[in-house]
C-alpha cells in the first residue's frame, strides 16, 4: 500500500470542520481499515435490547390489560425476539460495515414500528408514552452503535420518515394535538451529530497514525543513511575502517566459537606517495578509486567484502578459508591490479601501479588460547611489511600459531 506524503496528511488535518470526507486516496485507505470488523459490541447491545423488550412486556400488560395484551406480546415474542436472534447470528465473525449498519437499522426500525403500533392501539391516556418510547429506540441505537455518518443518516432519516408517516396517518386524522409528536420527532435526528463527531474523531486518529508512520519511516531512512555514511568511505564507496574492524572482531568471535579457518589480507598500493607527489592529490584520488574498484570486483568473486583501511591501504576478511586458499586469494587480488595496468607517473619506464599484500590465516580454535582479532591483524601487517621489504608487488603469508601471538618477529610464523 503506498505511503501518503506528509503534505497530503497535513492538508487533510487542516480541512474545515464541515468537510468530513478526506482526500480520495486517504478516504479509500480509511474505508479499508473500517471495511470489515467483528461486531461483538453490537451483538451485546442487541442482546440488551432484547432483554429490555421482554421486560417492557410488563408495562404493556399494565397498559393494555389482559384482554388486549396478546398483540404486543406476539409482536415482541414472536417477531422481535426471533429477528434479534437472527441478527446476532448474522453478525458472527468478521462482517462488513455496511452489513452491520443494515442489520442495526433493520432491528431498530422493526422495534420502532412495534412500539408505534402499540401507541396506535393503546388507550388514549397512554399513547404519548409509547410515542416517546418509539423515538427513544432509534435514538439510543444511533448513539450506541458505532455507525458511520452516512449510515447514521440512513437510520435516522428512516426513523424520522417512519415516525412522520405514523403522525400523518394516525394522529392528524383524529384531529389530536400534534405538538408533542412533532417535538419528539426531532429526537430521531440527534444521533446524526454524534455520528459525525465520532467519524471525525476516528479519521483524525487515522491521520495521526499515518503521520506517525510517515515520521517513523523517515526516521528509519535517515538512520539507515547515517549508518551507511558512518560505515562507508566517501572516496571509494567501500566500507571504512570502523566497519572493517567490527567485521573482523565479529568474524573472529564466530570462528572462535564455531571453529574453522579465517583469513585476513592487508593490501597496500606500492609507492603511492610518489604518485601523489608527482601527479597531485586529484590523480591520487582517481588511482585509489580505480584500484578499489578492481579489488572489490575480484574480492566479490571469492565472496569477500573489501574495505578501505586508511590512506592507500585496504583490508579483506573472509571466513572458511584455509591457508593455501588464503594465499591464492591474495595472489588473485595482486594480479587484478596488474591487469588494471594503471599508469604510475612517479616511476620510470612507464611503470604501472602495483600492490603488496600481507595475508594471515588462523584457525578459530586459537581463540581459546587467548589469540584475538588484534593478533590476526598484527600477523597480516607483519606479512605486508615482509612483502614491502621483499621488493613490492608480491604476496606474503603468515599462519597464526599460539607462539606467534607472543612474538614480535616480522613473520608471525612460517611465511609462504
Amino acid at each position: 500500500m503506498p505511503e501518503s506524503t506528509p503534505s497530503l496528511i497535513e492538508a487533510a488535518r487542516q480541512r474545515p470542520w464541515y468537510r468530513l470526507r478526506l482526500p480520495a486516496d486517504l478516504e479509500s485507505r480509511f474505508a479499508e481499515t473500517t471495511r470489515r470488523s467483528r461486531a461483538t459490541y453490537i451483538q451485546s447491545w442487541l442482546l440488551v435490547f432484547m432483554v429490555f423488550n421482554v421486560i417492557s412486556l410488563k408495562m404493556d400488560f399494565d397498559q393494555f390489560g389482559p384482554d388486549r395484551f396478546a398483540v404486543p406480546a406476539f409482536l415482541t415474542l414472536g417477531v422481535f425476539l426471533p429477528s434479534g436472534l437472527l441478527a446476532i447470528l448474522a453478525l458472527h465473525g468478521l462482517t462488513s460495515a455496511r452489513r452491520q449498519a443494515g442489520i442495526v437499522a433493520g432491528i431498530a426500525l422493526l422495534d420502532m414500528a412495534i412500539v408505534l403500533n402499540s401507541a396506535r392501539i393503546a388507550p388514549a391516556a397512554h399513547a404519548d408514552t409509547y410515542l416517546i418510547l418509539a423515538v427513544i429506540v432509534p435514538m439510543a441505537v444511533g448513539m450506541i452503535a458505532p455507525l458511520s455518518f452516512r449510515h447514521s443518516l440512513v437510520l435516522c432519516g428512516s426513523a424520522f420518515g417512519l415516525y412522520a408517516t405514523y403522525v400523518v396517518g394516525f394522529v392528524l386524522p383524529r384531529s389530536e394535538a400534534t405538538g408533542l409528536p412533532l417535538l419528539i420527532a426531532g429526537l430521531t435526528l440527534v444521533p446524526i451529530k454524534l455520528a459525525y463527531s465520532r467519524e471525525w474523531t476516528c479519521k483524525e486518529a487515522f491521520l495521526l497514525t499515518l503521520e506517525k508512520s510517515a515520521r517513523d519511516v523517515d526516521l528509519a531512512a535517515a538512520n539507515a543513511r547515517l549508518t551507511i555514511l558512518s560505515e562507508t568511505d566517501s572516496l571509494t564507496g567501500l566500507r571504512n575502517r570502523r566497519s572493517a574492524t567490527a567485521r573482523l572482531q565479529t568474524g573472529w568471535a564466530e570462528a572462535s566459537h564455531e571453529g574453522g579457518w579465517v583469513m585476513l589480507a592487508l593490501i597496500d598500493i606500492d609507492a603511492f606517495k610518489r604518485l601523489n607527489d608527482t601527479a597531485g592529490h586529484p590523480a591520487g584520488d582517481r588511482c585509489l578509486r580505480q584500484v578499489a574498484q578492481a579489488l572489490e570486483t575480484e574480492a566479490a568473486l571469492h565472496g569477500a567484502q573489501l574495505a578501505r583501511y586508511g590512506g592507500e591501504e585496504f583490508i579483506l576478511f573472509l571466513s572458511g578459508v584455509e591457508p593455501v586458499r588464503a594465499t591464492a586469494i591474495g595472489e588473485s587480488l595482486r594480479r587484478a591490479i596488474e591487469r588494471l595496468a594503471y599508469p604510475h607517473p612517479g616511476l620510470p619506464d612507464g611503470a604501472y601501479v602495483t600492490v603488496s599484500i600481507g595475508v594471515a590465516a588462523a584457525h578459530g580454535s586459537l581463540g581459546a588460547l587467548g589469540i584475538g582479532a588484534a593478533d590476526l591483524l598484527k600477523a597480516a601487517d607483519d606479512a605486508l611489511y615482509c612483502a614491502k621489504r621483499g621488493g613490492r608487488n608480491r604476496v606474503e603469508s603468515a599462519r597464526l600459531s599460539p607462539a606467534s601471538a607472543n612474538s614480535d618477529l616480522v613473520p608471525a610464523s612460517a611465511l609462504g
